[in-house]
């Protein structure tokens, strides 16, 4: 059964690449040049020797290395060919690293506490891209069991898959949304939510990784999370504010961003109820370097 399961996946991840192969790949990643492709690959390789030249005189010269420049594309994807932009961001990157170095030891799929939270869809990865080509992250807050694992290793787990997905290129320019069910999320849950600490996350989110988060969904948000957002809101970017979208009880609205046949059954979509057990098995074998 494990073998066939494996083989389905195998089956599906090859038809989506081949999806994003036959994308029309040109124009989104370059609107404002020429569709020139040569043009547009010059875009591309101008941006990387500019910042290269950057890294070797701010003191990252070790990234300027060529067989570093898959690496150093994702902050030039995630800051749009900006090089400054992506020279920051690189800083930041480093200096979040710095000042949180044991949340980053042993970041992968083969600790125990990050697979608790992956098999309890910490975070849940669609198999389909929305509309937009965008990776579609989503999470059931209810399904936190607080007894086994603190928040901090959620954070821990939502980046392990982050990291994961963003060496797809496609992913790196496209970025991620979030889907967030509140439903039946209760008050002594949030209770193991500190603001100060869910306000660092965010910021490690934000200013301090590269991945393009397009947008971040909410849904049956109880009152009491209104007022734990209120208090983060704040401290965040105004831009990072207005990508939070309320649905509250209404998932029509959430529809309308999202098509139901890219959605399970528990978003009320047209898919079947989602198999955490599948990305935890995508992780694990890109890990080992096995191709499931």
């Amino acid at each position: 059964m494990l073998l066939i399961k494996m083989a389905e996946y195998a089956e599906y991840r090859q038809n989506n690449l081949d999806n994003i192969l036959n994308f029309n790949y040109g124009v989104e990643l370059f609107p404002n040049s020429s569709q020139n492709p040569v043009i547009k690959k010059n875009t591309r390789e101008v941006a990387l020797i500019k910042l290269k030249r950057l890294l070797r005189s701010n003191g990252f010269a070790f990234l300027a290395e060529n067989n570093k420049e898959a690496f150093i594309l994702m902050f030039l994807y995630a800051r749009k060919m900006n090089e400054n932009n992506a020279l920051d961001l690189i800083r930041n990157y480093y200096q979040f690293r710095k000042e949180h170095d044991l949340w980053f030891r042993r970041l992968e799929p083969f600790d125990p506490k990050i697979q608790m939270a992956i098999q309890d869809g910490f975070p849940s990865v669609l198999s389909n891209l929305d509309r937009r080509s965008r990776r579609v992250l989503f999470m059931v807050c209810s399904q936190w069991n607080t007894e086994r694992y603190c928040l901090l290793t959620i954070y821990r787990a939502l980046l392990v898959s982050l990291e994961h997905l963003i060496q797809d290129v496609n992913t790196q320019y496209n970025g991620f949304v979030f889907i967030v069910d509140w439903t039946n999320f209760t008050a002594r849950q949030t209770m193991n939510i500190s603001p100060r600490l869910l306000h660092v996350m965010l910021q490690g989110l934000q200013d301090c990784f590269p991945a393009k988060i397009k947008a971040v969904h909410f849904i049956n948000q109880p009152w009491y999370i209104d007022g734990l957002m209120s208090v983060v809101k704040p401290f965040l970017k105004e831009k990072t504010k207005n990508k939070i979208i309320l649905h509250g009880l209404n998932l029509n609205t959430l529809h309308k961003y999202f098509p139901r046949d890219i959605l399970p059954s528990e978003l009320g979509g047209e898919q079947p109820p989602y198999d955490s057990r599948i990305w935890l098995k995508s992780l694990l074998g890109s890990s080992l370097g096995v191709d499931l």
